[in-house]
């Protein structure tokens, strides 16, 4: 007959067997969605420092001249914004298509360590 002790050591073991594959599709999960945070707020300084830079220039006009010097600049400065733009939609999608990618392989192998060993005969 089995003790109390015994019949809690033994579910620990096989919670164990059960949490292992899901701790390591968590920990993936979690270390890609730190790479998008990271690489989000990284878009969002640069898009946010390029646009106050462009108040501050345009607040700095005071002549039809400067006013030229700012529109061509202007011209410019979406041609390189959409040109970023672009960049950083393909390494999102990169980011996001490595995430599923690492999640499937994690799944496939917590699912091989969850399925039961066949036990050799003697």
């Amino acid at each position: 007959m089995m003790n109390y002790q015994d019949m809690i050591k033994q579910m620990q073991t096989q919670f164990g067997n059960y949490a292992t594959p899901f701790h390591g599709v968590n920990s993936k999960m979690l270390e890609h969605w730190e790479k998008m945070a990271d690489y989000q707020l990284d878009m969002a300084r640069r898009y946010t420092d390029a646009t106050l830079g462009n108040l501050r220039e345009a607040s700095d006009v005071q002549s039809p001249e400067q006013l030229q010097s700012y529109l061509q600049k202007s011209v410019e400065a979406a041609r390189e914004t959409s040109d970023s733009l672009a960049k950083d939609a393909r390494t999102l999608a990169e980011l996001s298509q490595a995430m599923t990618e690492d999640l499937q392989q994690s799944m496939r192998e917590g699912a091989s360590n969850l399925a039961p060993k066949s036990s050799k005969a003697a």
